[in-house]
């Protein structure tokens, strides 16, 4: 009588290996002690630990993608609207694919990988297009009035999204939601109001300082503040 297949017990293991370890760090033979299984066994399913990376990032990159392709395809909706579901998206993944999400985000990039994981390069080009057209179709409708061009904002949201990965655990749905609708409301304040802001700054910053008030007299008023 066949064995029952470990597959998902494996990869959900490997990914919890992965991140409180590190790839470089994790071994197979830890690995398999997750799953209750011999090491050699693993091989049953893998032959290494490189196959393995894949298999936990794999998922949760293309399930994030294919939902942002449909914001993407979607002119019917603001583009307020469209990023505000970017974010519960982005949220949600990390929490349906934790903690396999955040292995990818500490992962991609890397050089020594094999060609297998090209792809994920192109695939982060194609989530920072999205993400970009977005911004710009924003600024076109008069949404969005941002201090920098469409390729800085968009990367400054992806460092929002991505830092998560040092702090967030998933704590259910609707907190899900409202931590995701909380991060957006900081993010929407610098993409409405921030070239404004902006201007207003770089008023100050060319003002000089008045006359009638001495270095003496600046230190006695902070000081009584």
């Amino acid at each position: 009588m066949a064995r029952p297949s470990r597959w998902t017990d494996v990869v959900e293991a490997a990914g919890e290996e992965f991140r409180s370890r590190g790839y470089d760090s994790a071994t197979l033979e830890d690995i398999a002690a997750r799953v209750g299984i011999l090491k050699g066994s693993i091989y049953n399913y893998v032959q290494s630990k490189e196959e393995l990376l894949l298999a936990v990032v794999e998922r949760p990159a293309e399930v994030l993608l294919a939902d942002l392709e449909q914001l993407r395809n979607d002119d019917q909706q603001s583009a307020t609207v469209r990023l505000q579901a970017l974010f519960r998206i982005q949220v949600r993944v990390f929490s349906d694919h934790y903690p396999a999400a955040f292995v990818y985000l500490r992962n991609i990039g890397r050089t020594d990988l094999s060609d297998k994981f090209g792809k994920f390069t192109e695939m982060d080009a194609r989530y920072m297009s999205i993400l970009e057209d977005l911004i710009a179709d924003g600024v076109a409708r008069g949404e969005f009035n941002p201090p920098v061009g469409p390729r800085i904002a968009a990367l400054s949201l992806v460092g929002i999204l991505n830092w998560m990965q040092h702090w967030f655990t998933p704590q259910g749905d609707d907190a899900n939601r409202r931590l995701a609708d909380d991060l957006f409301a900081m993010a929407l304040g610098g993409l409405t109001s921030g070239g404004s802001l902006a201007r207003i700054l770089a008023g100050t910053h060319d003002a000089k300082p008045s006359p009638s008030v001495s270095g003496r007299d600046q230190t006695t008023t902070r000081s009584a503040r």
